[in-house]
């Protein structure tokens, strides 16, 4: 018998089949308004239902600890001025790493929605976030649909925030916010120019337009084309392209998995050693939805000892 074949089956978990796994973990953990959109979600192929709960779960917040980076001139903004007490203590919870995601919109909690026939866009879209990067925070916590009427915009990564500016609802296509962030911190890379000429300057209301159905432009500031380089965009789909990248990074890790168990295996038992845990004889590993000490991200757990390694991507590394 081959060493490998007597590796899995003498001392390692019978394959399994991590692919249904992550389906069942992602139907479990997605917030439906209805048991009627929750059977649809289910019903979708692991390819859609993967970029549809990245997609979700890149509008939350991670509650950890973030330096606070304001834009120039941002304490002079006279909408931070009117609302200073509301701005203050937002920043505050954001920087101690507080739970913030009751100042999101609860559209937030609408995972995944049946969308009238010929409509890409819908309330489980946030395209701000998904074509520049940018949260929308109300200054109110539990906001419901209406919320407040001023908002903080800022773009968040693990450890640190980027606070653009406090504005009204509807400053979705703002260039204004594009125009602060490169201003403010020319080399983070937050948004990129393109080496291109700028040809057309769409309009606000027809770069809105253009959103909602899935064509992304570069928006023209200062005569130059920029993309998020956070996000790098936004495909046909709605999703940000980041988000679509990892997504297929994490199937395919998953894949290997699946086919490969054998090293998972040894990664898991490298893993329990280093941390003092001891090894089951049986053991049990799974995928499962964690939120990890500064990003929400799936990961392989041995459910006996509690040994976890999480899966590693570019999103996790810097998403909110």
């Amino acid at each position: 018998m081959p060493h490998s074949e007597q590796f899995v089956r003498h001392q390692g978990p019978v394959r399994a089949d991590y692919i249904a796994q992550l389906q069942a973990e992602m139907v479990r953990e997605l917030p439906t308004r209805s048991r009627r959109e929750k059977d649809a979600f289910t019903a979708l192929d692991v390819h859609e239902q993967a970029w549809r709960f990245m997609n979700w779960q890149s509008r939350r917040v991670h509650p950890h600890p973030r330096q606070i980076n304001k834009a120039n001139g941002f304490d002079d903004l006279p909408a931070v001025q009117a609302n200073r007490p509301g701005v203050e203590a937002l920043l505050a919870s954001v920087a101690r790493g507080d739970e913030v995601n009751a100042h999101l919109s609860d559209l937030v909690m609408q995972g995944y929605c049946l969308h009238p026939p010929g409509r890409k866009d819908g309330p489980d879209f946030d395209l701000l976030l998904n074509e520049w990067g940018i949260h929308h925070l109300h200054l109110d916590q539990a906001p419901g649909r209406a919320g407040s009427k001023e908002l903080l915009y800022v773009i968040l990564g693990r450890g640190v925030a980027f606070v653009l500016a406090v504005a009204p609802h509807g400053a979705w296509t703002s260039r204004r916010l594009i125009e602060v962030t490169v201003q403010s911190w020319p080399n983070q890379g937050l948004f990129a120019a393109l080496n291109v000429l700028p040809g057309r300057d769409w309009s606000e209301d027809e770069h809105k337009g253009l959103r909602k159905v899935g064509i992304m432009t570069a928006a023209v500031v200062n005569n130059q084309c920029w993309i998020s380089g956070v996000t790098c965009g936004m495909s046909t789909a709605l999703v940000s392209n980041r988000v679509s990248r990892e997504t297929g990074q994490l199937l395919r890790c998953l894949y290997q998995a699946t086919e490969h168990p054998e090293h998972l295996y040894r990664q898991l038992m490298n893993a329990a050693a280093l941390n003092g845990f001891a090894w089951p004889k049986e053991p049990n590993i799974a995928i499962r939805w964690l939120k990890g000490p500064d990003r929400y991200c799936f990961g392989f757990v041995e459910e006996m000892s509690g040994t976890t390694i999480l899966i590693e991507t570019a999103l996790g590394r810097s998403s909110g």
